[in-house]
């Protein structure tokens, strides 16, 4: 093989490798964020075809956001693994499971953006969640405003 024809080689062996890596990268990186109450009619929509086809979210690495349900929220003894739920303006919830550390301000009603996947219709398997507490961001929008 000349030098030519190997550089040649190379070359697009060099490039497909970083488009592959790419094209990785990407699909998990960009991730489809709903509210929990889009969640719910997404799922009544793939309900008809047993949450099979295009159109269903079982079985997607999704990013959610809603609110924690109060009183939902339990640790199984002596583990680091969570179980809650999220939910919308309906009030509809939707059970998430979670294993590590939970923010500091995860408490009841709390906003949540949870990432993670679908696993059953009724079950998010999450691996990050993100609280804000409301009440301690609309304190420092009063202390701004007699500042003012």
């Amino acid at each position: 093989m000349t030098r030519t024809k190997w550089l040649v080689v190379v070359s697009l062996v060099a490039v497909a490798a970083m488009i592959g890596l790419v094209v990785t990268y990407a699909s998990q990186v960009s991730m489809l964020y709903l509210k929990t109450d889009e969640v719910f009619a997404r799922l009544e929509k793939s309900a008809t075809t047993a949450h099979k086809g295009p159109e269903s979210l079982v079985g997607t690495y999704l990013r959610i956001h809603g609110h924690l349900k109060a009183k939902s929220a339990r640790r199984y003894q002596g583990r680091l693994d969570y179980e809650f739920f999220i939910q919308g303006q309906s009030g509809r919830a939707l059970k998430v499971r979670y294993q590590g550390i939970l923010p500091d301000t995860f408490r009841d009603h709390a906003e949540l953006v949870i990432e993670g996947k679908l696993v059953q219709p009724d079950l998010f398997q999450a691996y990050s969640v993100f609280a804000k507490c409301p009440t301690k961001y609309k304190e420092e929008k009063e202390q701004k405003k007699q500042t003012s």
